[in-house]
């Protein structure tokens, strides 16, 4: 969660550091344990430190080596492998094997890290500066490049802090946030600032004074397939590929924090993680649980299992109620500064608390279980199992998930499958169409009618266009996880978990999307992580003798809609009030405020239940005002 902010004069203007300052201290909040500056003629760089590790306490960046200048936010997984290939010792920081790796094998040194981070490197000998993200996205990183400047920044309001970048809406981005079920979600480059770009996962970016080069580094194998001897077997895997996921992320000198509400996920990550902690496998000294719970009784009062857990393992896990925090307004001018987007948590509160929570145990990582739904369970591998005529067993799958999940859950399942088979085959010449004719004859989208016809037209105008986003799939089981691994909303979500990690001073991290156990579980086939319909089979008995024998076998999961719903029916009127027709929206011309008011009508009454459709969009268009009113309306 350290930050990084810099630029470099394209006319090789010497670099203004006061200018430097100014761009820096919008990051302040990145930098628990300080911030170092360097100006190299044109060239300038800040970083702001966070020590979580051992062997980066103490450590100032950028750091400097045979001319070239170094800063990075992140960890590397594989240091060992390459400390011991570069000749540096067990005690060097991530960041010096990063800078010995660009030492050694210069622009391609990217591709041998593994990890989660962003870098950025400074050749002023041969006028070229490179940056680059992790493979995943946990880290972000944005850029700006004209003919005159190419600036970067792990956060957009650093970039926006410099006279020559100014604050412009970019639709598109903005459509992808607001629009997410109509929008092929694969141009992750786009961000809702006009002329900012984010670095796309897994690319490095190369620039000079003549030209800038994007290209991606690193990518999935989608065509890899992995084929072991029995259902045992891959259980040891995949026990093995967890266990170094959580290892991985619990390198931390302080406590870690995990985030553990009950549900199988976040107990995983916290029963491995306290494994490991008593085995002398993790370098943290003690593991912080932390949950919010829901009133006894609800759908979301998982407690039981939190006291099985605490009596499995003699620990105590913090917990918190979550109903006195529920909304979302009072602090949602913070937290869309933070955040830069016009994205408001619906459960702010909460969250808010529990990082607040997290820092104050002496934690600098907050482990969660986000992303376990996706990589662990997908449904994908129903669509193999008709392509392969096994019908009868798509048929027993189907009857165990109802099982576990109830005949509701199924239902639906059942119901998707068909459109899912026709995307697995359909020719992408047919998609088009087809898409069109599901959006506008069978209303498979709810059209959103309070937007203008101006920005509606703008932003549908790609409604129809298939998503590009990989190829070569060997399976629709892999292409599912893939496609929830790139698509830009999961890279939105990790990009706004990083951000409001970092008010808190922590680094917000998911085992669930480690790069070798994704890679792992794209090539096992999905009918042995859900053996006999069992959901995330593989997973459960992975973690038998670590997970408590009721979480490991639980048969449902917590339902949070109705909260999210009286969270939002609380602040109802705030809402309402702020988006009258003198508000930035209308005036930005993003807002109809004819249509509004009946849209509004129709939404309000909508607030109960698990159903969170009308909180989502009440929501979204609370999160656009308050973007508007922070970044554009006084500018």
């Amino acid at each position: 969660m350290s930050g990084l902010v810099g630029f470099w004069n394209l006319d090789e203007a010497p670099a203004d550091r006061q200018l430097l300052a100014r761009m820096s201290a919008t990051l302040r909040h990145r930098a628990p344990d300080g911030e170092d500056v360097l100006v190299d003629g044109p060239m300038a760089l800040a970083h702001q430190h966070l020590w979580v590790t051992s062997e980066e306490i103490g450590e100032r960046q950028p750091l400097t080596g045979r001319g070239v200048h170094l800063a990075m936010d992140g960890r590397i997984d594989n240091r060992d492998e390459l400390t011991a290939h570069l000749g540096l010792p067990p005690s060097a920081s991530d960041a010096m094997v990063a800078l010995e790796a660009f030492s050694r094998w210069g622009d391609s040194f990217v591709e041998h890290l593994n990890g989660e981070f962003a870098v950025v490197v400074a050749d002023a000998a041969r006028r070229t500066m490179l940056i680059a993200r992790d493979a995943i996205g946990v880290r972000p990183l944005y850029y700006v490049h004209t003919p005159r400047l190419f600036a970067f920044a792990s956060e957009m309001k650093a970039l926006l802090a410099h006279p020559d970048i100014p604050a412009r809406p970019d639709d598109d981005g903005l459509a992808d946030y607001l629009l997410i079920d109509s929008r092929p979600l694969d141009r992750q480059h786009v961000t809702c600032f006009a002329g900012v770009s984010a670095v796309v996962p897994g690319h490095l970016i190369i620039v000079t004074p003549e030209r800038l080069t994007n290209r991606r580094y690193w990518d999935f194998d989608t065509g890899r397939t992995l084929r072991l001897g029995s259902f045992e077997v891959y259980v040891e895997a995949l026990r093995a590929h967890f266990a170094d996921a959580v290892r991985r992320r619990a390198r931390s000198s302080r406590p870690i924090a995990i985030s553990v509400s009950g549900g199988l996920d976040s107990s995983s990550i916290f029963c491995q993680t306290e494994t490991l902690r008593r085995g002398g496998d993790v370098c943290g000294p003690a593991v912080a649980g932390i949950s919010y719970t829901g009133q006894p009784g609800s759908d979301a009062d998982e407690r039981e299992y939190l006291t099985v857990i605490e009596r499995e393992y003699g620990v105590a896990i913090e917990r918190f109620p979550m109903e006195p925090l529920l909304g979302f307004a009072r602090g949602a001018d913070d937290q869309i500064r933070a955040v830069e987007a016009p994205f408001v948590d619906y459960m702010w509160g909460v969250t808010r608390e529990l990082q607040q929570r997290a820092a104050a145990s002496g934690a600098r990582v907050l482990l969660s279980g986000h992303w376990g739904d996706q990589m662990l369970f997908s449904t994908g591998y129903l669509v193999d199992l008709f392509n392969r005529g096994a019908w009868l067993a798509l048929r027993r799958h189907l009857r165990e998930y109802a099982r576990w999940f109830g005949e509701s859950e199924a239902r639906i399942m059942s119901r998707r499958l068909p459109t899912d088979i026709a995307r697995h085959h359909l020719p992408r010449g047919i998609v088009p169409p087809l898409k069109w004719m599901r959006r506008r004859l069978l209303g498979a989208h709810r059209q959103k009618q309070w937007f203008s016809d101006r920005f509606l037209s703008l932003a549908l105008r790609d409604a129809d266009r298939p998503a590009t986003i990989g190829s070569g799939f060997h399976s629709a089981h892999a292409r599912s996880i893939y496609l929830d691994v790139r698509s830009k909303y999961n890279v939105l979500c990790m990009e706004w978990n990083n951000k409001i990690g970092a008010l808190h001073g922590l680094d917000f991290v998911f085992p669930f999307v480690d790069r070798d156990l994704i890679a792992f579980l794209m090539a096992v086939p999905g009918e042995i992580q859900n053996r006999d319909g069992v959901p995330r089979a593989m997973m459960r008995q992975a973690m038998r003798g670590i997970l408590p024998e009721a979480v490991r076998a639980r048969r449902w999961k917590a339902e949070f809609g109705s909260f999210v719903n009286r969270g939002v029916a609380q602040d109802a009127q705030t809402m309402a009030d702020a988006l009258g027709p003198r508000s930035a929206a209308v005036q930005f011309g993003y807002i109809d405020p004819a249509r509004l008011q009946a849209e509004l009508e129709w939404l309000l009454p909508r607030l109960e239940g698990r159903d969170c459709t009308a909180s989502w969009d009440l929501s979204d268009l609370y999160g656009l005002e308050r973007w508007l009113q922070v970044f554009l309306a006084q500018s």
